[in-house]
């Protein structure tokens, strides 16, 4: 068992050995971020389709975004889920008042214990492909590394390249390399956000 940002999971045995250049994002068609997957899922699809409302309300992350006073967006965490095949947790948000839980922000966290240098690997191929297929309809800004806001050390970082519609919808891929104060697992993270939720943020 292992802790990514405070939270729990089992890593999937093999899981690393497994997986694909591409083969853990669903591509239907290009066209902005709504056509991509992660487990299946997609901005815009309700969490009703994946999961029971009890698993939903179950997997509140708490301590998400708590500096906001205006809680307009609610976040979720699901690990090691049955139904998943090659993320170790998925994090998605809705809005507050949306009954049909409907994707805000998806993400994918890929856990690489011990290795960050793995992470960084796989984040490079993900960057790649994603470049391809992004080059006429998104901007790609590689934002390098930075300390991480969670470790007040400033001992932890994360990597960052980040790919900008012309919607302001975001795709991100990120390495976080936790400081071993920390406590906490090195991951992999392939983010969808929207607009409205990275303006929620941001205020």
């Amino acid at each position: 068992m292992v802790i990514i940002d405070g939270n729990f999971f089992i890593i999937k045995r093999f899981l690393l050995i497994l997986i694909l250049t591409f083969s853990f994002l669903t591509l239907t068609k290009a066209d902005d971020i709504r056509d991509f997957q992660i487990e299946g899922m997609s901005i815009g699809d309700s969490l009703l389709d994946y999961f029971s409302e009890t698993e939903i309300k179950k997997n509140k992350r708490s301590n998400a975004y708590r500096w906001k006073k205006n809680r307009k967006f609610i976040s979720i965490e699901i690990n090691s889920h049955s139904s998943f095949k090659n993320y170790d947790a998925i994090q998605a948000s809705y809005k507050t008042n949306n009954k049909e839980f409907k994707i805000d922000a998806l993400s994918g966290v890929i856990a690489f214990p011990f290795d960050i240098q793995k992470c960084y690997k796989k984040k490079d191929e993900i960057v790649k492909e994603l470049s391809e297929i992004f080059k006429d309809i998104a901007t790609k800004n590689d934002l390098g590394t930075s300390k991480h806001s969670s470790d007040d050390s400033g001992k932890s970082t994360h990597t960052t390249v980040r790919f900008q519609f012309n919607s302001s919808d975001m795709v991100r891929v990120s390495c976080t390399d936790w400081s071993k104060e920390m406590l906490w697992t090195d991951h992999l993270r392939v983010e969808f956000v929207k607009k409205e939720f990275l303006d929620w943020i941001k205020r």
